[in-house]
């Protein structure tokens, strides 16, 4: 997750497959088939560098590898990987926060073609910074994390659990969303809403043992984090042997996610930046839980993996 500025461009898209015809009365048996027949491209993710989401792209014909971060409201690539593909840097006067509340300056760029599975984004607006602190364990080399804001230009669908990456060149559809809500809900998904806050951050409601709060749904964050404060206000139960200084693992009675409920969910409990929120809901629970963000909707659809769906996905 990132914390800056958003600048908002037109970012034109190609995908190559021809969207599947619909045959009367058909019911897709899988995501997969569903979104294709809606007229969906899909790239195939990787799971890597503990609990992260990578894709791998090509931009401006070099091969490089992105995370998928929703919880970064833009396209950010690293300093390292700019020099060397080639990209033209522009200083900026200002300064991207972390979660943490580090800060560092940041340049601005532009790339022609960022392509990835049978999809091609051309003319996207980027943000280089520094990502040393994750590519000192990150194997292969991280070049950088693809944000939310090209993810709600072209409805994309994230399916967390399966790791794929759905795009919509058309952009997002109501039609299209309420016809995957009624797939998805067929099926004992559980729908949550999302919106953005002013810093343009995908959040939901949520409750910490009945305390209610928003979180950020954020697909950079390995695990679950909840602010030290939050944490403590909610009654949250550390464990003293994973515990220092006030943060470390602790247990919730019951995690709320819109109606969704977690119960004896373990979190990670840390000092954040004032600007995340009560803390980001990240791929540990999002993957368990089958999780499917679903941009063009802004909706995010859960199913516990106690839970029998009622037909096969």
């Amino acid at each position: 997750m990132r914390i800056s500025p958003l600048a908002f461009a037109l970012v034109p898209i190609i995908c190559l497959s021809a969207p599947a015809n619909r045959a009367e009365g058909a019911a897709p048996a899988a995501l997969k088939t569903f979104l294709e027949q809606e007229g969906y491209g899909g790239s195939a993710l990787q799971r890597r560098f503990g609990n992260h989401l990578f894709v791998n792209t090509l931009i401006d014909g070099r091969k490089t590898a992105l995370m998928i971060d929703t919880g970064c409201p833009f396209t950010l690539i690293d300093r390292t990987s700019a020099r060397r593909i080639g990209l033209e840097l522009k200083e900026t006067k200002s300064e991207i926060t972390g979660v943490t509340g580090n800060t560092q300056p940041y340049a601005v760029s532009r790339i022609a073609t960022l392509a990835m599975g049978n999809c091609t984004f051309e003319n996207v607006p980027v943000e280089v910074a520094e990502e040393g602190d994750v590519n000192r364990y990150a194997r292969p080399h991280l070049d950088g994390l693809f944000g939310a804001h090209e993810m709600a230009k072209f409805g994309m669908i994230v399916d967390c659990s399966r790791q794929m990456l759905y795009v919509n060149p058309r952009g997002s559809s109501a039609a299209t969303s309420q016809a995957l809500a009624s797939f998805l809900q067929g099926r004992g998904f559980v729908r949550v809403p999302m919106h953005f806050n002013s810093g343009h951050h995908l959040e939901v409601d949520a409750q910490l043992n009945f305390r209610t709060v928003k979180l950020i749904v954020d697909t950079g964050a390995f695990t679950t984090v909840i602010s030290a404060p939050i944490a403590e206000g909610a009654g949250a139960a550390m464990d003293p042997s994973m515990s220092d200084r006030g943060q470390g693992i602790a247990r919730l009675g019951e995690l709320g996610i819109g109606s969704f409920k977690i119960n004896n969910a373990e979190v990670f409990v840390a000092n954040m930046h004032q600007m995340a929120g009560a803390g980001l809901l990240g791929e540990d629970y999002l993957s368990w839980n089958f999780g499917v963000v679903d941009l063009g909707g802004m909706n995010l659809y859960l199913r516990s993996p106690e839970s029998a769906p009622a037909k096969k996905r």
